[in-house]
């Protein structure tokens, strides 16, 4: 019957065009009066009578460009739909017949083809009793034939599949947001392309207006079974679990080849067909005989330990992997998120300050990346004052937060659980091993935050801490050690302590303050003894205890499955984890913060010559001190990134979106920097969901435009790559273009032109929370400039030229610049134009800002300091 219906629908269809294309011609020219515009007399218009004859011509005009509007656009829906939508006619008026089109040509198609398209390819859902309740699905694991009841067609109770229904695109639509609206999840924007694979080709980025889309019923399906996709799981898993063999992945796979183009790489909420156990059969025949004298058994493996600090484990996903430092980062709590943000930035700016001459900051890898752009984002998100039960002066030192409340009958519940570690003298943590170092660890970073609280942390689980360089956090290899260490503290304290003098008392004052600051000593095992006496003298412990108990009455924490339980009152909470993904990612982080070893700049050549002197015959003259513009990227043919200063987008051929235009230009310039990149990189760079980057990325297609030859700006992602128009540059490329050759050998127009190109700080309007990805390009940017600034300097002093060289030590200035190098060059040229206070002033923020960061400057920066101050260098003896 539906068949029936459908080919009456397509052959009214057909009927309806052919009426309009033949018909419509024939009427017109049978009927049109178009002669009568060519025998009117234009110039006797309003003197002769008018017999009706030039209305018709008129009307027979309109009649003509609306035949030819509706039969292109007949011609344009079905060319596109023919070529998958690769090909489409655009012209005056094709927008107001496009939903009209493409619904009579998708109807015409559909009988050709022999399947609906405006409906899903329908099956008769398997025979139920009508009063039958269904089954419970196992855990993951869905029916996609557990439709909802319907009434009866017949006496069996057989009830037929409903009918799909469709959607007609809209301008902004695209399939996530469709996904949200008819299944309320975005995940399954693959059901639509894969019931509509006659329309979309592999991009699914863009839809055009007008086009009819099949939305399935998911729940109108047959009886095959599916599985949802969830974080860390391979197919290998999934076949074992669900397949009884994980040597059935590849069945998995090829039963699902519009998804799984890579066995490797799975993403989260992806619904994944079971096949059936014929598939699986059938690949048991046809595998061969196994050799009698191989042992085919397959090996049992048991799970190896989590290491402190190592690398993954085997069975650990792609997607786990990548997501484990972002999700764990968020897990931290605030106290050692402000903690490791706050470090981290300081051994950068150490880095960047002791930076030598044409060498750039190490830099981090892939993992150690994604972690500190989940740090940056979880620090600039952090509210400006944590919720706190009480007055904020009423905590002490080492109280600190633990977790978030669970119990819904607490005072603050979903507020943080906050213990005062010293109060406690000693607090075991028990249970789950790996949950108990993950909470030690978090509660070191919480307190080392407290600038008054010491922090000792013992055996061989921390000892990747030692990486973070913080005077505050000691690391002792063995638990035993830092007993010994406790024990110590606790003898010099207890004989120093007098009786009527309070803790508060003695930490009040400003001479004693330092020495009866609390230390708190975390250890990752259970010591041969502890101290016997922490009461009344600001020592505590924190011990991992795994299965013991304390039998002394000391506070304890039990972890298991997620949660703590804060034994002494009774309190639940989710307590505030360093998880080991984590600790991997930190701990590679840190060390690259803290090494000394800087590699060649790419910037700078290193080639034998390269060292050699460039005389100057001539002073240098750059173009334009003031202004600092450059004709080059005043008028482009092309759009332009600009980032050496306020970020700007200029050339683009298109309409500026209304809202989210830095936004917009962020993703170009990770484009720029990341060609060929994929949606889920992009994501995790940026830091957004998936659907803020699509819509995000068709406001910025639709702002780029295209070129004059028709291009887009920002292309289709047939591929999976993003990649930009080849002629879309940024003022920080054509700097990079300017001193190919390495700053040190390049000429010194070449570097007046590079210096021109600054405007200000990099990215010097980025929003707190933005931008996190291009912190090593903001570096390298401001390393770059100031070693220009440097070389131009120095040779325009070695010509004499004290105007060209004060003029690019103010570009260096404007990009924040504080490298010891471009210090030193700033003060010789005070000296050199004579100006004595200058010169002492800016001595003085040298040494001040060295201090602050805890650095030492260079023997020849000393030497340079001790002939500008004193007009001599101090004798040295050996």
């Amino acid at each position: 019957m539906k068949t029936a219906i459908r080919i009456v629908r397509a052959l009214a269809a057909l009927a309806l065009m052919l009426t309009v294309v033949i018909g419509g011609a024939w009427g017109l020219v049978t009927v049109g009066r178009l002669d009568t515009i060519r025998t009117t007399s234009w110039s006797e218009i309003l003197t002769r009578p008018d017999d009706g004859a030039l209305l018709l011509g008129i009307i027979t005009i309109v009649g003509w460009i609306a035949w030819s509007t509706a039969t292109l656009s007949f011609v344009s829906e079905a060319l596109a739909a023919a070529t998958r939508q690769r090909c489409r006619l655009r012209f005056p008026g094709s927008e107001v017949l496009a939903p009209v089109s493409t619904v009579l040509v998708a109807a015409v198609l559909g009988l050709i083809a022999s399947q609906p398209v405006g409906a899903a390819p329908h099956q008769i859902a398997p025979a139920a009793p009508v009063a039958a309740q269904p089954e419970a699905a196992p855990p993951q694991i869905v029916r996609m034939g557990a439709a909802p009841a319907q009434a009866p067609d017949d006496a069996t109770g057989r009830s037929a599949a409903p009918n799909a229904r469709t959607h007609l695109v809209q301008a902004g639509d695209d399939l996530w947001s469709l996904a949200e609206q008819y299944y309320q999840d975005g995940a399954l924007w693959r059901e639509i392309a894969a019931a509509n694979d006659t329309l979309l080709l592999v991009s699914t980025d863009h839809l055009e207006p007008g086009m009819l889309l099949v939305i399935p019923d998911l729940a109108g399906r047959d009886d095959e079974p599916s599985v949802i996709v969830q974080s860390g799981q391979t197919l290998s898993e999934l076949a074992s679990e669900h397949l009884g063999d994980a040597g059935h992945w590849p069945e998995l796979a090829a039963a699902n080849p519009g998804l799984v183009t890579d066995p490797d790489v799975i993403d989260i909420g992806w619904r994944l067909k079971l096949p059936t156990p014929a598939d699986l059969d059938t690949r048991t025949a046809q595998a061969p005989a196994a050799d009698p004298q191989i042992d085919t058994t397959p090996l049992n493996l048991e799970p190896c330990p989590i290491p402190p600090v190592g690398q993954n484990q085997p069975g650990e996903s792609a997607a786990a992997d990548q997501a484990g430092p972002q999700m764990t980062v968020a897990a931290l709590g605030a106290g050692a998120i402000t903690a490791l943000a706050g470090l981290f930035f300081l051994r950068r700016r150490q880095q960047l300050a002791k930076r030598p001459l044409g060498h750039a900051l190490p830099a981090l890898g892939p993992d150690a990346r994604t972690a500190s752009i989940a740090l940056a984002h979880a620090a600039s998100t952090l509210p400006a004052v944590p919720a706190v039960a009480g007055e904020p002066g009423e905590r002490g030192e080492t109280e600190i937060a633990l977790g978030l409340v669970q119990d819904s009958s607490a005072a603050t519940p979903g507020g943080e659980f906050y213990c005062d570690i010293e109060g406690e003298q000693v607090t075991w943590l028990h249970g789950d091993e790996e949950a108990a170092l993950s909470m030690a660890t978090a509660m070191a970073f919480a307190l080392a935050a407290d600038p008054l609280t010491r922090v000792i942390v013992a055996g061989p689980a921390f000892g990747w801490l030692a990486d973070l360089d913080e005077p505050r956090l000691e690391v002792y290899p063995s638990v035993d050690q830092a007993c010994h260490r406790l024990g110590n503290l606790a003898d010099q304290r207890a004989a120093n302590r007098e009786e009527d003098v309070s803790l508060g008392q003695l930490r009040a004052d400003p001479l004693l303050s330092e020495a009866w600051s609390p230390i708190v000593v975390i250890l990752d095992a259970m010591p041969t003894r502890l101290p016997r006496r922490l009461a009344g003298l600001g020592l505590s412990l924190i011990i991992c205890a795994g299965d013991r108990r304390p039998a002394d009455g000391s506070a304890a924490i039990h972890l298991e499955a997620g949660r703590a339980v804060h034994l002494p009152t009774g309190e639940t909470f989710t307590p505030h984890l360093v998880g080991a993904p984590a600790r991997r990612a930190l701990s590679e982080i840190f060390e690259v913060a803290a090494a000394t070893d800087y590699p060649p700049a790419p910037w700078w050549a290193t080639y034998e010559t390269a060292g050699l002197p460039v005389v100057l015959p001539t002073a240098i003259k750059p173009g334009s001190v003031e202004g600092g513009t450059v004709s080059s990227i005043a008028e482009t043919e092309h759009p332009v990134v600009k980032l050496l200063g306020t970020i700007e987008l200029i050339g683009a051929r298109g309409a500026p979106p209304p809202r989210a235009m830095k936004q917009c230009v962020e993703y170009c310039a990770w484009l720029l920097e990341n060609p060929g990149g994929t949606a889920m990189m992009m994501s995790d760079d940026l830091m957004v969901a998936e659907a803020t980057r699509r819509s995000n990325m068709s406001r910025l297609r639709g702002w780029l435009g295209v070129d004059a030859h028709g291009g887009a700006y920002l292309p289709d992602a047939y591929s999976g790559r993003i990649t930009l128009h080849a002629g879309i540059t940024s003022d920080w490329e054509q700097l990079q273009a300017l001193i190919g050759g390495g700053v040190n050998r390049v000429a010194n127009a070449s570097l007046v032109h590079a210096l021109e190109l600054v405007r200000g700080a990099p990215l010097a309007d980025a929003a707190p929370g933005q931008w996190h990805w291009a912190e090593q390009l903001r570096h390298d940017m401001i390393a770059t400039i100031s070693d220009i600034a440097v070389v131009l300097a120095r040779r325009a002093l070695k010509a004499g030229d004290l105007d060209s060289a004060q003029w690019a030590i103010e570009k260096g200035l404007a990009v924040g610049s504080e490298d010891e190098q471009f210090a030193a060059t700033q003060i010789q040229l005070a000296h050199l134009q004579g100006d004595d206070a200058l010169a002492d002033r800016l001595v003085m923020q040298l040494t001040r800002r060295t201090r602050t960061l805890g650095i030492d400057l260079s023997e020849e920066t000393v030497t340079l300091l001790q002939e500008v101050v004193e007009g001599r260098v101090r004798l040295r003896r050996a």
